[in-house]
C-alpha cells in the first residue's frame, strides 16, 4: 500500500505518542539518538507493517549508500556514505517512502536538514516524502517535512 503525505503525518504522530506514552524516560533523561531512532522505529513498523522500517540501513540495493554532495555540509565530513536514521521502504528495490532524521540534542541540524533535501531529490533514493523530527526532552517534538527537495 502507499500512503500520501497526510496518511504518514497521522502515521508518524501516532508513533510519536506511543513513544511519548511507553519510552518517556529515553526523551526525558536525554538518552542517545540511537536509542530513541530505534523505539520510535518499532511504533513505525506497528502502524506500517506492510513496509520495511530499518534504522541506520545504509545500502540502495546491494551497493553502498552514498549522496552526492552531503560532504559539502560539514568540513568535517569525509565521505559520501550516510546512514539514515530510520527509512521506511522495501528492502532490495528503489521503493523508497519515508526518510527520518532524528536530533534529541541541540545540536545543529544542517547536515540532517540536507540529508532529507538530498534524499527527497536524488534520482538513485528518491524517497516520496523526508521528516525531520526535533525531540525537546518531555515537550512536543517539533517536525519538518520534505518533498521534491523541499521543505513543505
Amino acid at each position: 500500500m502507499n500512503y500520501d503525505l497526510k496518511e504518514i503525518k497521522v502515521k508518524v504522530d501516532v508513533a510519536i505518542g506511543v513513544l511519548f506514552k511507553n519510552d518517556s524516560f529515553l526523551l526525558e533523561n536525554g538518552v542517545n539518538e540511537r536509542s530513541v531512532s530505534h523505539k520510535l522505529a518499532e511504533y513505525l513498523q506497528q502502524e506500517i507493517p506492510d513496509w520495511n522500517v530499518d534504522c541506520e540501513y545504509n545500502r540502495k540495493g546491494s551497493a553502498l549508500k552514498t549522496l552526492e554532495r552531503i560532504r559539502e555540509c560539514s568540513e568535517e565530513r569525509k565521505t559520501d556514505r550516510v546512514f539514515p536514521d530510520i527509512i521506511i521502504h522495501q528492502r532490495n528495490t528503489k521503493i523508497n517512502l519515508l526518510v527520518l532524521e532524528i536530533k534529541t540534542k541541540d545540536e545543529d541540524p544542517i547536515c540532517d536538514i540536507q540529508k532529507l533535501i538530498l534524499f527527497t531529490s536524488d534520482r538513485e533514493c528518491k524517497y516520496n516524502f523526508g521528516s525531520f523530527i526535533k525531540f525537546n526532552r518531555a515537550e512536543k517534538p517539533d517536525l519538518k517535512w520534505f518533498k521534491d527537495g523541499e521543505e513543505i
